[in-house]
This record gives structure tokens, C-alpha cells and sequence, in this order.
């Protein structure tokens, strides 16, 4: 892959989809992980469905759904820290797509001065989930994994806000975690409805969970069958191989709710 002009010394640049998406990170701060992909193959939208992504770190998740939903409506990523803003905003140039993908520097916690109620029909997030247990966590990576600005609680009051009457939320969280998650999403009247376990291996525990809330909903959830990252050691699933390499076009989401 080529060097993009102004790649600076501190960063690197990685491919997605098999060079179809473009990102650029830094070498020791926040970097995207499988989660990232993983929730973003998760997420159905419809046709000009308006979606925010808090905390949108790099960009990673927008990127994707604009290329999978070319025909989603607006799609807004929402960051605290102002370098990770300016480097999502360089990966929507890198990638052309300026004018579909828009990042506002801004804090969860004040979203009511950003944003108006009911703005949005989807919100993605994948919240910090480390607790905050002592005040020396202002590293770029720190922000990004622990409750330094804002938790669960905080995300899903901002995404309860942000979105409208049956809007839908989409989340991504360790599994150890998940009874707080759903206690969470439930508190702020996003009633889950969607939820897939993440293995690393079959037979093992699950690692992480990723459930999809809607505004105002009644009782229902389905269970998705259990998502496998690995085969084997080191060598992925047929269905991972599909989420970190082929990049196919969504499904829009015709469910009832």
C-alpha cells in the first residue's frame, strides 16, 4: 500500500477489506480492534437512516457502513479527544468520502448542546468498559478503553436522547459485563432485541457481546447463534474471514419491531 502524503512518523497506515478501506493509526495510541469490524457487521440500516457512532475513535465503524450502505443517509462520529478527531477526519478524506461522514469533536456528556432530541434513527457504540480506578489514565488508548469520560451509563443517556421513537441502538461489550449493559440499555428505555455471543474458540466462554437495543420497544429479544473468531489457533473462521476481508453490501433491517 502506498504512503499517503502527510503519513507522519508516529502513525501507520492499514488496510481493510483487503485495501478497499484505508486507515490511518498511530503506532502507540488507540488502535482499532476486531470489535470494531465486528459491531459494524452487526449494525442493519435502511435507506437514509441517519446514524451517530459514539466515540468513534479513528472512524473505523462509519467508514465501513459507508461503504456497505452507500445509500444510508448522514453518517456522524462523535469523539472526545481532539487528535482522534482530526485523525477520523483524515481517514474520511483518505477514503473519499467527504460530505458522507461528518466527526464533531464533543463530549457524550453534553450531547443535548450538540445534537436535538430524537436526531437520529441508529446510534453505534463501543463504549469504554474498564472501570475508572485511579486518575492517571489520560493516555490516547486509556480514553478510548476506560470510564475516564463517561460509562455505560453515559453512553446509553446520550444515545436514549439522540435517538427517535424506535430508533435503534447497536452495542458491542465484554460478556462479563453484560448484565450491566442490559440493565443499562433498559434504564434509558432502549429494549433489547437483537444479541449474538462472541467466542474466541468454540467450547470456550464467550468473550464479548453485542446486542441491539430499540427506543421505546416492548419485551422480545432473539438470540443470534454464537459468533467463533477462531478455528484453530491463528487462523480464523469462515465467518470472520467474511467480516475482516470481504466487504459486501448490507442488509437492510425490514424487521418488525
Amino acid at each position: 500500500m502506498s504512503r499517503p502524503e502527510g503519513l507522519r512518523s508516529d502513525e501507520t497506515l492499514d488496510g481493510l477489506f483487503q485495501g478497499a478501506l484505508k486507515i490511518i493509526q498511530k503506532r502507540e495510541g488507540y488502535r482499532f480492534s476486531v470489535d470494531a469490524p465486528l459491531l459494524a457487521s452487526f449494525v442493519k440500516l435502511k435507506r437514509g437512516e441517519r446514524v451517530v457512532d459514539l466515540g468513534t475513535g479513528s472512524g473505523v465503524i462509519l467508514l465501513i457502513l459507508r461503504k456497505r450502505y452507500p445509500e444510508a443517509g448522514e453518517l456522524v462520529g462523535v469523539e472526545i479527544q481532539q487528535e482522534l478527531v482530526e485523525l477520523a477526519r483524515r481517514n474520511v478524506i483518505l477514503n473519499e468520502m467527504e460530505g458522507l461522514i461528518r466527526i464533531v469533536h464533543g463530549d457524550i456528556r453534553g450531547i443535548k448542546k450538540i445534537f436535538g432530541a430524537g436526531s437520529f434513527d441508529v446510534v453505534v457504540s463501543n463504549p469504554p468498559y474498564h472501570p475508572l480506578q485511579r486518575k492517571n489514565l489520560l493516555s490516547q488508548r486509556a480514553m478510548a478503553r476506560h470510564e475516564v469520560a463517561g460509562g455505560i451509563r453515559e453512553v446509553m443517556a446520550a444515545s436514549s436522547y439522540l435517538l427517535r421513537e424506535g430508533g435503534r441502538g447497536y452495542f458491542i461489550y465484554p460478556s462479563r459485563r453484560a448484565a450491566t449493559l442490559i440493565l443499562e440499555m433498559r434504564e434509558a428505555r432502549l429494549e433489547p432485541k437483537r444479541m449474538r455471543w462472541i467466542h474466541s474458540f468454540e467450547g470456550k466462554p464467550a468473550k464479548m457481546v453485542m446486542v441491539q437495543g430499540v427506543k421505546g420497544s416492548g419485551e422480545g429479544l432473539e438470540v443470534e447463534p454464537p459468533l467463533f473468531l477462531f478455528r484453530s489457533p491463528g487462523e480464523y473462521t469462515q465467518e470472520m474471514e467474511t467480516v475482516l476481508f470481504r466487504l459486501k453490501e448490507g442488509e437492510e433491517d425490514d424487521e418488525e419491531l
